[in-house]
């Protein structure tokens, strides 16, 4: 825990998605923001998560991931809820076997499933910050291979008390 930019006192959470082997790239955002709770991983980066974890091993508890369409080891899940501080919840999915029908409705029903308020999804290669329903849909965008006006990037999420702050 730390205090944040607004001066409350609150976890921040890196979240990144679509790296698709750009070991490069992974590894610079994260060593820019080692001050980091963890890491959320959006899928579609298995190889260089991979690489990275066998020569940090000490970076495996840090890095969570979901696996995208381009991931292949079944071991790695395809949602994961992940418990956040001050009774947070967030739940973790590339979003590629969404995309039938309302992506945007099947992540909503999603997060009332699993009981979350915050969602991180990649796949689109666009970043995304919007409430729906009461519930935060965020996309970091492509970290590699964006395809919006937006240079590769990231996202940030700082959980505190009153709510979680989003920022790309």
């Amino acid at each position: 825990m730390k205090q944040n930019r607004t001066g409350d006192i609150s976890m921040q959470i890196l979240v990144i998605s679509d790296t698709h082997g750009r070991y490069d790239i992974l590894r610079k955002v994260l060593s820019e923001h080692r001050d980091a709770a963890f890491v959320i991983h959006c899928g579609d980066g298995e190889y260089e998560t991979e690489r990275l974890i066998a020569e940090h091993p000490e970076l495996k508890q840090w890095i969570l991931q979901v696996r995208g369409n381009c991931d292949h080891d079944r071991a790695i899940p395809l949602v994961r809820e992940i418990e956040l501080p001050y009774g947070h919840k967030a739940v973790a999915v590339h979003g590629h076997t969404m995309m039938h029908g309302d992506l945007q409705q099947n992540l909503v029903d999603l997060a009332k499933e699993c009981g979350a308020d915050i969602v991180l999804f990649g796949h689109l290669h666009v970043r995304i910050d919007r409430n729906v329903e009461g519930i935060r849909l965020f996309s970091p965008g492509s970290a590699a291979q964006p395809r919006d006006q937006f240079p590769p990037g990231f996202g940030l999420l700082d959980v505190m008390e009153g709510g979680i702050l989003t920022s790309h």
